[in-house]
C-alpha cells in the first residue's frame, strides 16, 4: 500500500509555518526562471504543488502552471491566493504515483519537499519522467533538513535539539517515522537512470526561534513527523524534552539559531 502524508490539518497554518521570509520568494523565482529560460510556450508541472509557495509567484508571470496534491484543503488555500489574480495555474487533486496527464505533456516539472512523504517515491518519479517532454528538466529539492550541514557551528544546537526529541522518541519505543526517500536515495536513483545533476542555491537565510518556541512547535504537531505519536506516549515525551531543555539552556527563552538554505538539484538529460 502506498502511503502519501496529507497536509490536511495544517493547511491553515502551513504558509505561517513554512513560508519564506521577505524577498526570498522573489530570490527563489529568479533563480528557477533564470535556470530553465522559459519562454510564452514553457509547460510548468509540479508535484505536491500544496498552497502554491513555488507555483503562485511563477504563475503571477504569466507562466503555464499544472500541479497536483493530495491535500484538498491545501489545493483550497492555493485557489484563495488566486482570487482576482490573471494566470494560467491549473490545480488539481491528484495521486503522484499515477499522474492524470499524457506522456509528453511538460517542458520543466518540479518536485519541492515532497519525496520524504512518498513510500512509492520511485513511482512518483517514474511518471515525472513520463509526463515530461524529450529534454525537459526536473527542477527537485529534497527539504532544508538535509539541506544545510547541520554539524555547523551556527546549527550545532539546533541539531541537538532534534536529536534530542528523537532519542526521547525512540526511549518510549516510538521512534519518527520515515514515509519515503532520503535526498540521497532519490540523486542516487537519477544518476542510476543517466540523469546529470547540478546544484544551485537559491537563497540563504537565518532563523532563530527560542527553546520554547522549538517545543511549542513540537507540541502542537507541526511537523508531520509528529502525527503518528501514540497519545498515550506525546504528553509525557513532551515533558521529557521541556524538562531536558530547562535543564540544557537554563531558559525556553534561550535562542537556537539556524542558517537554512533553498538548494535545487537541476535534472538534466533525463526526460
Amino acid at each position: 500500500m502506498t502511503t502519501i502524508v496529507s497536509f490536511d490539518r495544517v493547511s491553515n497554518i502551513y504558509d505561517a509555518t513554512r513560508g519564506f521570509p521577505p524577498g526570498i520568494s522573489e530570490q527563489v523565482t529568479d533563480v528557477i526562471l533564470n535556470l530553465v529560460s522559459p519562454t510564452a510556450d514553457t509547460k510548468f508541472y509540479e508535484t505536491g504543488i500544496g498552497t502554491g509557495r513555488i507555483a503562485v509567484p511563477i504563475a503571477k508571470r504569466g507562466y503555464s502552471y499544472t500541479g497536483i496534491d493530495i491535500s484538498e484543503k491545501m489545493l483550497a488555500e492555493l485557489h484563495q491566493k488566486l482570487e482576482g489574480v490573471s494566470h494560467k495555474l491549473t490545480a488539481i487533486k491528484g495521486d503522484a504515483t499515477a499522474l492524470p496527464f499524457d506522456d509528453n505533456s511538460f517542458d520543466v516539472a518540479l518536485v519541492v519537499h515532497v519525496f520524504h512523504l512518498i513510500s512509492a517515491w520511485k513511482q512518483a518519479l517514474a511518471e515525472i519522467r513520463r509526463v515530461l517532454k524529450p529534454g525537459g528538466i526536473l527542477l527537485y529539492t529534497h527539504g532544508y533538513a538535509n539541506s544545510v550541514n547541520a554539524g555547523s557551528e551556527v546549527n550545532a544546537q539546533r541539531w541537538e535539539f532534534t536529536e534530542h526529541w528523537k532519542a526521547i522518541l525512540q526511549g518510549y519505543g516510538h521512534p519518527l517515522p520515515r514515509y519515503g526517500a532520503t535526498e540521497e536515495e532519490v540523486l542516487a536513483e537519477l544518476e542510476q537512470q543517466g540523469a546529470t545533476l547540478e546544484t544551485e542555491i537559491a537563497a540563504q537565510w537565518r532563523v532563530e526561534d527560542t527553546v520554547g518556541k522549538l517545543i511549542e512547535n513540537q507540541e502542537n504537531k507541526i511537523q508531520s513527523a509528529a502525527w503518528s505519536i501514540p497519545d498515550d506516549i506525546f504528553p509525557h515525551a513532551i515533558q521529557d524534552l521541556r524538562n531536558w531543555a530547562l535543564e540544557r539552556y537554563s531558559s525556553l527563552d534561550y535562542i537556537l539559531p539556524q542558517q537554512r538554505e533553498f538548494k535545487i538539484v537541476v535534472v538534466r538529460n533525463w526526460a
